[in-house]
């Protein structure tokens, strides 16, 4: 069940969070650009799933120092680039004029 559970956090939520921004960005905001949309998808994908941990961690004092910071800022990064910026990328491909 653990597996399946952090399989939905790390994977299906920054997809599903990619997908919906973009196409919101999209479609109420349509004078922003493609690059724009893209870029604050991909970054709100892969902050959302580090974000709680990150601030329970910060929030008790960074009892194991700032490494496990550092690691969990660098998962961020890893799930914006290789889950959020696909499928935002893949999102936007077909934008039409709003």
């Amino acid at each position: 069940m653990g597996i399946l559970l952090g399989l939905i956090v790390m994977v299906l939520l920054p997809a599903g969070l990619a997908w919906g921004i973009c196409s919101g960005m999209r479609v109420l905001n349509p004078d922003s650009g493609r690059k724009r949309r893209i870029l604050i998808s991909a970054a709100t994908a892969g902050a959302i799933p580090v974000l709680l941990p990150l601030v329970a961690m910060l929030r008790r004092g960074m009892p194991y120092g700032i490494i496990p910071v550092i690691a969990l800022l660098a998962l961020g990064l890893l799930i914006a680039l290789l889950i959020g910026l696909p499928v935002a990328i893949r999102t936007t491909r077909n934008d039409f004029v709003a």
